[in-house]
């Protein structure tokens, strides 16, 4: 009889709960398109309507375009704080998501049949391993800093929002990664490693259990999960802050999606 623990039993599923996630109509696996909204009124290539953007968004359409299920007729407009979206149009199924990233409008599209959405086979993952199961010790800053990264565009840089530095030791080594707030007292820890553009995408990223009383934290690398743009050509994931570099290949966690 095979003894299935409760370190594996948690992490698959876990892991199938996270596969679901993914595949669903208007998930991440669904995204198809990502345009800038253009300064004067212009078409998007695979929705109808004239877009454009200043303070808002807008939009001027002849009934293709629905709103809660009623056709736009004329000339509609929204708006959504940085780094947020709102699911504004459909056209058909296809949604025309409203994104704000870097103070500039764009619109991303969502087909439920999108090919990356069909061919999706699960996501790769390194073996399940109890090493990659640490304590790490959480030092908080005095105030949580505004910090400027790169992004999975060329054309995009976002500010992450840092609340202290997360200490932990790996492989004889010590480091020091910055941490952005996960809600419920957990951690995000964004991170590049020696496995990445190889095996892994060419960044990763993880939360943390939640933080002790003491400071120590639960880091679980087997739950390291990719971002977005690792499953679509249109993803504006921040990238891990300067500094966030792992000197050894952590075999844990979701491999490259092929």
């Amino acid at each position: 009889m095979t003894v299935i623990s409760d370190l594996d039993q948690d992490w698959h599923t876990w892991h199938a709960a996270r596969e679901r996630d993914l595949d669903t109509d208007y998930g991440w696996l669904s995204i198809v398109a990502f345009d800038w909204l253009p300064a004067e009124p212009g078409a998007i290539d695979g929705l109808p309507g004239t877009w454009w953007a200043d303070q808002q968004a807008h939009v001027t359409a002849a009934g293709e375009l629905t709103l809660g299920g009623e056709p736009v007729r004329g000339t509609i407009s929204a708006s959504v704080p940085e780094a947020g979206s709102l699911s504004w149009l459909l056209y058909g199924d296809r949604l025309a998501e409203l994104v704000l990233r870097g103070g500039r409008y764009a619109v991303r599209q969502r087909d439920p049949r999108a090919v990356t959405r069909q061919q999706f086979g699960g996501v790769p993952a390194y073996p399940l391993d109890d090493g990659w199961v640490v304590t790490g010790y959480f030092s908080p800053y005095p105030k949580a800093q505004r910090v400027e990264v790169s992004t999975a565009r060329d054309d995009l840089r976002q500010h992450v929002t840092a609340v202290g530095r997360v200490h932990v030791a790996l492989g004889g080594t010590a480091y020091e990664l910055v941490a952005t707030a996960a809600g419920d007292e957990r951690l995000n820890l964004s991170f590049h490693d020696k496995t990445n553009g190889e095996e892994t995408a060419p960044w990763r990223t993880l939360t943390t259990g939640p933080v002790r009383r003491d400071g120590s934290v639960l880091i679980d690398f087997n739950r390291t999960i990719n971002l977005p743009f690792a499953f679509t050509a249109y993803g504006t994931c921040p990238a891990p802050v300067s500094g966030n570099r792992l000197g050894l290949p952590v075999t844990a966690g979701e491999k490259k999606v092929r």
